[in-house]
């Protein structure tokens, strides 16, 4: 076969598979509700895009949509949104380019205020990224240490593992008296995981002995030494909650012992423990953070009139029963029936 019937071939082929997936795929000439979501939120996201899209959703016009997420750290989402806000602030990036999300969702009300500051630097007045307040509460999960039920008696009786790791000279200082194993401390990176940023202000509590809510500006320049000594004896970080969660699953106690996580990563992981059968236990510290996790609808130029409708749609089917079924059936606390949201 020559070279031009060859390139000819692989063209025609190209287009008849193109039109193949194009006529089979109901959703090819739908409006596409891309869901960027931190970490806590992927299954969930998943689970809850394959039920909707199987029903085939419309827009009171007729239009159909569907749903499809993307997960990343929470740190990353930020990063993400507002690096594309920032191309398109500079004329290098339509509105309408497909990069953009749609809604967009951090594991923690800490990381949405950043979102919402840093964005607004971008465009002041503009208020393209909703507070709090307004932004429709989905799920939550508290703050917890993970722990294989082996060592979670011995973990228990320390009073304040943050301030045991203050103390500790070497990670077998941590091991209760009845065991030689050491134990190590693992957390996500607070520049990339909203657990991460979440346990450097409980450590920041913990050595202050104040209520996070409490901590000022000169309580963390006055405790950021001891807080450098926790964090020297972090074993690793890692770029997100539900990764460092799997990781700690699959490659046991000599990878990591304790993981400052959610409490939907302790189920997830004793629910899917396969071949390893470690059995891990929550452990709630004494300064600790409940996460919600919000729907964040931008009231950007990114987001068409179709797209916002077919984004609050798409939040009525995750606040609903069936939604909230799928988030509770996978560890996470449901939203309906709670306040702020």
């Amino acid at each position: 076969m020559s070279y031009q019937i060859r390139q000819k071939f692989i063209v025609i082929l190209g287009l008849v598979i193109l039109s193949s997936c194009g006529s089979s795929d109901p959703r090819a000439n739908g409006i596409e509700v891309k869901f960027l979501v931190g970490s806590a939120l992927k299954d969930f996201c998943d689970q809850a895009a394959e039920k909707l899209n199987r029903q085939n959703p419309k827009l009171e016009n007729g239009k159909p949509y569907y749903l499809k997420c993307e997960a990343k750290g929470s740190g990353d989402v930020v990063s993400d949104v507002v690096s594309l806000a920032t191309h398109l602030k500079q004329g290098s990036l339509p509105a309408d380019a497909p990069d953009f999300p749609t809604l967009i969702s951090v594991d923690g009300e800490i990381y949405q205020a950043q979102l919402q500051s840093q964005v607004a630097a971008l465009f002041p007045g503009q208020n393209y990224i909703p507070g709090v307040a307004d932004a429709a509460l989905l799920t939550s999960s508290p703050m917890v240490f993970m722990v294989p039920s082996d060592l979670a008696r011995g973990v228990r009786q320390q009073s304040d593992l943050y301030k045991s790791l203050l103390t500790a000279k070497t990670h077998k200082d941590l091991a209760p008296d009845n065991q030689s194993l050491p134990l190590y401390f693992v957390m996500g990176a607070p520049i990339r995981s909203n657990s991460g940023l979440q346990s450097l202000v409980a450590q920041f509590a913990a050595v202050s002995g104040k209520r996070p809510e409490d901590l000022t500006v000169s309580d963390v320049q006055k405790y950021q030494p001891k807080v450098r000594e926790i964090q020297s004896k972090i074993t690793r970080y890692g770029v997100s909650t539900g990764q460092i969660a799997n990781d700690m699953a699959k490659n046991g106690p000599f990878w990591a012992s304790i993981a400052s996580v959610y409490e939907s990563s302790v189920i997830e992981a004793n629910a899917n423990r396969g071949e390893t059968r470690t059995r891990f236990e929550a452990i709630y510290p004494q300064a600790t953070f409940t996460s919600n996790m919000r729907a964040i609808l931008p009231n950007a130029p990114w987001v068409s009139a179709d797209e916002k409708a077919a984004a609050e749609k798409t939040i009525e089917f995750l606040r609903s029963p069936e939604g909230q079924k799928i988030a509770t059936e996978l560890g996470l606390r449901g939203a309906r029936g709670r306040t702020g949201g």
